[in-house]
């Protein structure tokens, strides 16, 4: 039986009604009806410009799938607007459409506001693993690659700054790939309260409920900002629930474990460790190294060895201070055209470099960070040597003793090198002179206290 473009379009709505999340079908594809079919090639009218550019966009490979299925051979589906078919030329009569399909239509719902675009960038590709962050990516992309599958809820915390963000987009931009008949949702808690806020005022809980409750994917970026918020906890309780029984995968973020979050209600938190916890830390060395090599690699910024252990030894608890840092030295290379060294390095990214206030340091630690820094042994800078490679560093632990410790200048001079309280002074005033004419050393200092407080 040949096969009109009617039978056609109405078989494929059919099964892509039955892959397709309902509130996804209703909005895009429902209101489609099939032209004509000829060579090959199915003419489909969609309501407007935007249902055409998104089905394009999102649709098209299922699409194009399903109708090879129902076809039996590859057809080419070409898109047109209903206002492009009242022109004159295209005014081909239309079938009506069957019962089931038109009974079944309804205006789609517009959302109270756009969910946030995800960032290209923000993949698993561009995401660097570590032993601090392993378990959550593993468990991100088991969710991108199975939806509501093992891991639900899947709840990621960690300080600010370490990717949890990035993990959250990286999985909406492999579903949106891999299964773009898929409906993904990622939102600020921000901006989840603010539309709860906002449907009240204007009595329209019914659409922020069939926004979030219609979706396959759920993502909510720092829900540690639900707290104290009864009203809208209350409502995310039961999208959370309504989402939960349909099978609809839910992803969280927060910067502390749900039991942490105490201002949560009960029945939050007991649903949040329902899933898998999964926390991310602050990357190790290793990890810091890969995370700017990468990201340098991403911008094409050439960086030296020397530079990225620098840099890594720095920072040492945000990945957003390490990337802030790749980006202000691409726009000295690229603005400025200075070459990147390590002098530039140390020039403009000081105010990044990441410090512990109230570390406390020992005569003991100074002499470890001078001798290094000058290529000497620690017992040379106890000794009794009045070698020219000697005397300065010696003079430096003295000064850096007498301003990073409470150490008096008697007790100073006894543990290097059993000397007396007026060789600690003399010490601290030479290099207090010396830095008044002498940026090469105070640069040295700097570094080295640097290295100290890290």
């Amino acid at each position: 039986m040949l096969k009109t473009h009617d039978s056609v379009w109405n078989q494929v709505l059919e099964q892509l009604q039955s892959k397709m999340n309902r509130q996804s079908f209703n909005s895009w594809l429902l209101n489609t009806k099939a032209l004509q079919m000829d060579n090959n090639e199915l003419t489909i009218i969609v309501p407007d410009e935007t249902a055409k550019e998104h089905i394009l966009k999102i649709y098209s490979d299922v699409i194009n799938e399903t109708v090879y299925s129902v076809c039996g051979n590859k057809v080419i589906c070409n898109y047109m607007t209903e206002m492009d078919n009242e022109s004159p030329e295209n005014s081909a009569t239309i079938t009506e459409e069957p019962t089931e399909i038109r009974n079944n239509r309804q205006a789609p719902e517009k959302p109270l506001s756009q969910h946030i675009e995800f960032n290209p960038t923000y993949t698993f590709d561009t995401f660097i693993i570590g032993p601090n962050n392993e378990l959550a990516h593993a468990a991100a992309e088991s969710i991108s690659k199975n939806p509501a599958g093992q891991y639900n809820p899947l709840f990621i915390y960690g300080d600010s700054g370490l990717g949890k963000t990035h993990l959250l987009q990286a999985i909406g931009n492999a579903i949106l790939q891999e299964k773009p008949y898929l409906k993904v949702l990622y939102v600020t808690s921000e901006q989840f309260i603010s539309e709860f806020i906002q449907a009240i005022q204007t009595n329209a809980t019914q659409s922020l409920k069939i926004k979030y409750r219609n979706v396959d994917v759920l993502m909510i970026d720092d829900i540690q900002f639900l707290a104290n918020k009864e009203q809208t906890q209350t409502e995310f309780f039961h999208t959370f629930n309504d989402l939960h029984v349909n099978k609809k995968q839910i992803v969280l973020t927060s910067d502390r474990p749900p039991r942490e979050l105490s201002l949560l209600t009960d029945r939050l938190r007991t649903r949040f460790e329902g899933g898998l916890l999964a926390d991310i830390k602050a990357p190790n060395l290793e990890t810091r190294e890969a995370i700017l090599r990468k990201k340098a690699n991403l911008i094409n910024l050439e960086l030296s060895d020397e530079i990225i252990s620098y840099l890594a030894k720095r920072i040492k608890s945000n990945i957003r201070l390490l990337e802030s840092a790749l980006n202000k030295l691409h726009a000295i290379y690229t603005i400025k055209k200075m070459d990147i060294t390590i002098d530039v390095v140390k020039q403009y990214l000081r105010p990044l470099f990441e410090e512990q206030p109230n570390k406390e340091i020992t005569i003991d630690d100074i002499i470890v960070k001078v001798a290094k820094h000058f290529g000497i042994s620690e017992d040379s800078i106890r000794s009794k040597s009045r070698h020219s490679s000697i005397i300065q560093p010696r003079f430096i632990t003295m000064f850096l003793a007498t301003r990073l410790t409470q150490l008096t200048t008697t007790e100073i001079g006894k543990l290097i090198g059993k000397r007396d309280h007026s060789t600690v002074i003399n010490a601290r005033n030479n290099i207090e002179k010396a830095l008044e004419n002498d940026e090469g050393l105070k640069e040295k200092i700097d570094d080295i206290i640097s290295d100290l407080k890290s």
